[in-house]
Formats: C-alpha cells, structure tokens, sequence
C-alpha cells in the first residue's frame, strides 16, 4: 500500500488518514442510557495500554486494566459480546502479539497465549463469535483462531504464508464463516473468505473490481451481504457471498479521502466513517449516501475511523488528530440519526482506534 497511509504506530500499512500518512437540531443526549462499550487506543507510555469503558452510553468513559494486565502496547481492535465479556487485540509486546479477554465487564483482563503460541507479529483485528470461537489477524497475513474461549490459540497462517499483507479487521459470522480485509497483495487488496472455521481462505475480488490498493474495515450483516471500505474514498459490496464484489464508490486512481469504518445491519442500510469529519448513511443498499459533516462546535479537523451502533440511530464514532493544538482523539454519538452530534468526555489524550457497544451488529 501507498507509504503514507500507515496504522498510528507502526502497525503496518493502512489504516487511516492522507494526512499523517497523508448548526444541526435535534436531541440533547449525550449518551443513550444503558449503552455498554468498550474503546481501545494507542499507549501513553505509562505502563499498560488503553481500554476505555462504559456503562451509560458514554456520559463517563473509566480507563480499565493496569501494569501487569494489560501490556504497555497500542491496542487496534476490540469486540463486546455482552456486558460482562470482551476481546481486544493490539500490537506485540514481549516478543508476540496482543490478545486480551474479560470475563468480568473489564474489571480484570487476562492476556492471552504466550511467545511459544502467539508470532512475533502486531495483531490489528479481533473477530469474535461467541464466548468460545473468535480470530485474531494481523501483520504479514497472520490469523489466528481459538475454540475454547482464548485457552489455546491455533496459527491457521503463520506470517508470510497466505499472503504478505497486513489483515486488519475480521467479521465473524459463526464457527464456520467469517471474512479478512488487509492491504494490497498484487496490485489490489485483499479480501478472504472462509467457510470452513478457517482450514481454508479464499481471496475474493479482483484488481477491476476491488481496485483499492487497501481496504480498511468490513461488516458483514450475514453470509451473503458484506460491505468493504477502503483508502481512495472506496465503498464495496457483495450480495452474493463474495463470489462478485461491486464498487458503490472510488476515487481511485485520484486518492480522495480514507473511508475508515463501516457497520451494515442488513443489505441496504449501513453507517460509513470518513476522513475530515465526515459520516456517510445509505439506506437504500449504496444506490444513494447521505453525507453527515460534523460540526466544527462539536469536532473539528478529525478523520473518523470507527463507529458502532445499537440500532440505525444511535451509533458511537471514534476519530484522531494528528494536530498538538487539539486533543489527539474524540468520542462522538448521536441518537437521532446523525442530525445532531455530541462529543463525548474520555479521561486520556491518545488516538483512539475502534469502539464496540453490547448489541451493535459488528
């Protein structure tokens, strides 16, 4: 992938910003009541890495973990399977790759495998199923996979095998199905597909019809319908498996803006985050985005990475800026749609990755 578009810190090519790399109505909410999530960022340097909680939607976000826990590590992925349980993966420490488990809501997390099980690769991608089957991916192609709740983790491609690429986000469907999205391997990006619990990969795609030289995150409502989104403003999607994949959107070879982060509920509706400030809706399968620019009263000068949903109006987005004049990284929610936005508190000053909440379909 292009050299300028590179993770926060070095977790490979590809995840956000051209910059570094390269007066709305409606509610007064600034949290939806009830709504539990989690939030992962880049280290501080302070001795354990950032997670982020919270319990009431996002009015207060607590920092979790501590030294001896959580490594001092930049941590990329995060997903909530319920109120008590989660995974988070991130960058190597120790000699091997983040991967961490609550069982508890976050009171304490367990890391998990060892440098005898887990490759000396930074991991950019958790993709969880249940309580006991969930993926890890990461540098050089890297995936992992457990069936026993993280207890013992097996390298389903150890690194440089399947593909040189880094693999950064995974959508887990069930113990048979899930899919990969990374960065360029031949002239375009990678997209994998497996049906067999990950004794196989298949790539699907390719140069004409997925284009982008990195895809960045995908959200997959079932087995048949997934959305990709990438660098160069690219928006992509299958109804069919993944047997074709059909470009909604691009400016390739013209390197617009990143498209960071996606979260589909079903075949025609999906949430779209995008550099500078910007959120995209369809709800009409991709024949037609609405464009949401956040107001600069609310966040200013951010290229938006992640967001999460619990239903079609009320989503959470993470964005990051590379500007010493502003804090580095910036919580958003609307509940009304995207019509009106508010900035939510969080108690440290880093770039934040991906945020998952209890129910949200990715």
């Amino acid at each position: 992938m292009n050299g300028k578009y590179r993770w926060f810190s070095g977790i490979g090519a590809a995840l956000l910003l051209a910059a570094f790399l390269a007066g709305c109505s409606g509610s007064d909410s600034d949290g939806a009541s009830g709504g539990i999530g989690w939030v992962v960022g880049s280290s501080l340097g302070d001795g354990y890495g950032v997670i982020l909680h919270t319990v009431d939607g996002g009015v207060t976000w607590e920092r979790q973990g501590g030294p001896g826990s959580v490594p001092d590590a930049d941590l990329s992925d995060i997903r909530a399977m319920d109120s008590l349980n989660a995974w988070a993966a991130g960058c190597k420490s120790d000699g091997y790759g983040t991967i961490l488990r609550t069982w508890d809501g976050g009171e304490t997390w367990y890391r998990q495998g060892n440098d005898a099980t887990i490759p000396a690769v930074d991991l950019c991608g958790i993709g969880v199923v249940d309580g006991e089957t969930a993926w890890a991916c990461g540098q050089e192609g890297t995936i992992l996979r457990t069936v026993d709740g993280g207890r013992h983790w097996d390298v389903q491609s150890a690194p440089g095998v399947l593909t040189p690429a880094t693999l950064y986000v995974i959508a887990a469907l069930d113990s048979l199905n899930a899919w990969i999205v990374g960065d360029d391997d031949g002239g375009y990006a990678v997209i994998y597909r497996t049906t067999d619990g990950g004794a196989h990969w298949t790539r699907q795609g390719t140069a004409g019809t997925v284009m982008a030289a990195g895809l960045i995150d995908i959200s997959a409502p079932d087995g048949m319908n997934a959305w990709a989104v990438g660098i160069d403003e690219t928006i992509l999607k299958t109804t069919d498996g993944g047997m074709s994949w059909r470009v909604l959107k691009t400016s390739v070879p013209n390197a617009g803006p990143h498209v960071n982060g996606v979260c589909a509920f079903d075949s025609l509706s999906a949430w779209i985050a995008v550099d500078h400030d910007v959120m995209s809706r369809t709800v009409d399968g991709g024949t037609t985005f609405s464009e949401f620019k956040i107001p600069p009263s609310v966040g200013d000068g951010y290229h938006l990475i992640c967001v999460s949903a619990t239903d079609e109006d009320t989503l959470w987005v993470t964005g990051v800026s590379f500007t010493a004049s502003r804090p580095f990284g910036e919580v958003l929610f609307t509940d009304n749609g995207g019509f009106h936005w508010v900035r939510q508190q969080i108690p440290v000053d880093t770039m934040l990755r991906r945020i998952s909440f209890v129910g949200s379909p990715k």
